[in-house]
């Protein structure tokens, strides 16, 4: 992909699957054997759906403020601000996250989360 090409995939990521927590568009982006990083984490492809089941029902009225992208032609990183309304305190959150993605076939393979709070891909939904 060209380096405007990778820029809209990233837009387009955050559009289709995290605005609206939609684990049926995941399979457009990541790559099945996909490998994430997050703290002690090792995050697989069925870690991803579950993250998303489970933010579809702990999480409301989020949005999504991306403050960066820089893209490359295999390799892109996302800098955004998550708020969202937290269903089990009804407080609101803004979390800061930092993603590094690599790119395979046009899809991602592996990325790198950094962020403000702790996601825990492996809970239950």
């Amino acid at each position: 992909m060209t380096t405007d090409e990778v820029h809209l995939f990233a837009k387009k990521l955050m559009e289709e699957v995290w605005e609206p927590f939609d684990s049926t568009k995941l399979a457009d982006f990541y790559h099945p054997d996909v490998v994430g990083h997050h703290r002690s984490q090792t995050i697989g492809y069925k870690d991803l759906e579950n993250r998303i089941a489970w933010d579809r029902k702990n999480r409301q009225s989020q949005k999504f403020q991306i403050t960066d992208v820089i893209a490359e032609k295999d390799r892109f990183s996302i800098r955004f601000v998550f708020t969202t309304l937290e269903l089990q305190t009804m407080q609101n959150s803004e979390i800061e996250v930092i993603y590094f993605y690599h790119l395979r076939d046009n899809k991602i393979s592996e990325f790198w989360l950094l962020a403000s709070i702790d996601f825990d891909y492996k809970q239950p939904a």
